[in-house]
């Protein structure tokens, strides 16, 4: 019986432990979540603060993966479209850049219609150097303005195909208008620019003009491009003309001998002067004797 009861206490024993252990874990298995919990919650709450605080770190590069989309919308497949877009970015080179949009714009079927690639001086610093010579610091805004001809069907492709180029894109834009509207708006504004008096004949073929104008339109979409780079800094020698004066002016000797001359020549001058004004001498000189004579007859009247 002794040993039964033995057995059965460490039985009841090792049941209590075990509930013991399971709680334990139990409990530990629960933190271990709560805990888990509060850690995503702190991150989710970070992420949500971090969304919406600005973004100090400098861009280099800033683009979209497309300009335009190439899917042809199926409003616009059955009319008559005139399109229009304007894209201006930033580039590394502009002078390399636009060759490379000639190239793409050969490889499209299109052609340049017009392109102008300035260097602005926007600040100018010099420094003197030997010689007569200053060297110059000029602060340079390169840009390019070209103007394309892209068959229509392709400009969407031509556009996209200029990101490869860009490092920011500053502006974009599109216009599409149909092609009876456009037509409408360009002969109404030449009829506001042409004369009243104009003979039909001219009429007509400025309305032909017009015509064949926006036609040409619809078939080639005009791509307008404006392409910057950051500022350059160029270096010159120029001419200091004050220097050089110097330099190649006369010996201290020589000038101070051309001084001695103009003084003597001044001298002169002025003794020609004092000749030339010989009147004003007659005047004084007869206006003290009028005085001194008008002084006496007054000092004898009153006596």
């Amino acid at each position: 019986m002794q040993n039964k009861s033995i057995v059965l206490t460490l039985l009841l024993i090792s049941l209590i432990s075990g509930c013991a252990k399971k709680e334990a874990a139990s409990d530990a298995s629960t933190d271990a979540q709560a805990a888990d919990a509060a850690q995503v919650a702190t991150d989710s709450a970070t992420q949500a603060e971090a969304a919406h605080e600005p973004n100090t770190t400098p861009a280099t590069e800033q683009k979209p993966e497309v300009i335009l989309n190439t899917q042809v919308n199926p409003a616009e497949a059955t009319r008559r479209m005139v399109r229009e877009a304007n894209v201006d970015f930033t580039a590394k080179d502009v002078v390399k850049t636009a060759l490379d949009i000639d190239k793409l714009t050969f490889d499209a079927g299109g052609f340049v219609e017009q392109k102008n690639i300035d260097f602005t001086v926007v600040d100018t610093q010099s420094e003197k150097i030997a010689d007569g010579k200053i060297k110059i610091f000029e602060k340079v805004n390169p840009r390019a303005d070209i103007i394309v001809r892209i068959p229509s069907e392709k400009a969407a492709g031509f556009v996209n195909a200029l990101l490869p180029l860009m490092y920011f894109l500053n502006q974009q834009q599109y216009a599409a208008k149909r092609y009876e509207l456009r037509l409408l708006e360009e002969k109404i504004s030449q009829t506001q620019t042409v004369p009243s008096d104009s003979k039909r004949p001219e009429l007509n073929e400025i309305a032909r003009l017009t015509n064949m104008e926006v036609q040409d339109r619809v078939r080639y979409s005009t791509i307008h491009l404006i392409v910057t780079q950051p500022a350059t800094v160029r270096e010159r020698i120029d001419v200091d003309i004050d220097a050089v004066a110097r330099l190649n002016g006369d010996s201290f000797w020589k000038r101070a001998w051309n001084g001695v001359l103009y003084g003597w020549q001044f001298i002169l001058d002025l003794l020609v002067i004092l000749v030339t004004i010989w009147p004003l001498y007659l005047v004084i000189f007869v206006g003290i004797i009028l005085y001194k004579s008008v002084r006496s007859l007054m000092k004898r009247f009153i006596k």
